[in-house]
């Protein structure tokens, strides 16, 4: 029977030592390109494949990353995971996924998984980091037993978090820009002539909505609108509310606004599903616009004017700070400026 070769085996081989060789297999970057060559063309010819206990006794690391997202049906949740799993496998590691289904805990039927119960589970699997997008974190209310699983977690094993920076707890945090992505959208309706601007979506429990709607009232002030008199309904984050929020504004008795601005792509869907429902046009009757892009709205009819967070950059930005913090040194962190998408909806 063929023998399976082992590290020492490719060492002998490729004439190098075996911690070059546990180098080169975990990406490390202190090995130099000929050596790293010479190396990968031995494993390449043996068609040598290190299991994930082998590799991790010898590095003493588990080359895996957890997770932690709060709805993967959500496409800002998806598309940034999809990004970050790319960069993990380009340096070498892989990731556990954990979805609390904690971010539309209006759903009654969705069961929420605690998050502070992931927590442990991460510790106690020995994993080397961990990245948190959205949940409890992002609710100006945060639970006492997730702040002691934070913490908990904090102690045991580097922590980036996608999202709120918390006082007094020592994470790295990467903060997405929510002041210059409504600034933006909003300034746009203002020059196509719009003045009377509803906002819809999002929830009055969740920090990043206390962000966008004082940014939007803050740039109608601005341009010198009575801010006090703009209509805002804050539902939540899905197309659904979106639908409900643009229920609401036709039947509050108010007069039909110009134009509305929606908290994401998808909440303006169903803003524009319900406009279409009771007889309204966009943008002919009411312009539609929104303040984050979600992948798939360039097919909506109309396409949704809207603003691209860049999740790819995000991703990759996300894993180059998880990959200097597991070297022990400081990450670099650049701010990613977003991008107007023009559309036909407003």
């Amino acid at each position: 029977m063929k023998k399976n070769l082992t590290i020492k085996d490719i060492a002998e081989l490729a004439n190098v030592s075996i911690a070059t060789v546990s180098r080169v297999l975990n990406n490390n970057s202190w090995v130099s390109d000929k050596t790293r060559t010479k190396v990968q063309k031995v494993i390449d010819e043996h068609h040598f494949s290190p299991n994930l206990m082998a590799r991790s006794m010898i590095s003493r690391k588990s080359m895996t990353l957890a997770v932690v997202v709060s709805d993967i049906t959500n496409p800002y949740f998806a598309t940034l995971v999809e990004q970050i799993e790319k960069a993990c496998l380009q340096a070498g590691y892989k990731i556990i996924l954990f979805d609390t289904q904690s971010a539309n805990k209006r759903a009654g039927s969705v069961q929420v998984i605690a998050e502070d119960q992931i927590f442990n589970t991460i510790i106690d699997s020995q994993l080397d980091g961990v990245i948190i997008l959205g949940g409890n974190i992002d609710y100006l209310k945060v639970p006492e037993s997730y702040l002691q699983g934070l913490k908990k977690l904090i102690a045991s094993l580097p922590v980036i978090v996608v999202g709120r920076k918390l006082a007094r707890y020592d994470y790295t945090c990467l903060e997405r820009d929510q002041v210059n992505c409504v600034a933006m959208i909003t300034r746009h309706l203002l020059e196509k002539g719009y003045r009377d601007i509803a906002f819809v979506g999002g929830s009055s429990h969740v920090y990043m909505t206390g962000q966008r709607v004082a940014t939007f009232l803050q740039t109608l002030k601005a341009a010198g609108i009575d801010e006090h008199a703009a209509a805002i309904f804050e539902t939540n984050f899905y197309p659904e509310h979106g639908y409900d929020a643009a229920v609401k504004l036709l039947k509050s008795g108010r007069p039909l606004p110009q134009a509305i601005l929606a908290i994401n792509d998808r909440v303006a869907m169903g803003a524009i599903r319900a406009l279409k429902d009771n007889g309204l046009t966009v943008p002919e009757d009411i312009a539609v616009a929104s303040c984050e892009y979600f992948p798939g709205s360039e097919y909506f009819i109309p396409r949704i004017t809207t603003i691209d967070h860049k999740n790819n950059e995000i991703g990759q930005q996300v894993i180059r700070q998880m990959m200097t913090i597991l070297q022990d040194m400081l990450p670099d962190v650049s701010p990613i400026t977003p991008q107007l998408i023009a559309g036909e909806s407003a």
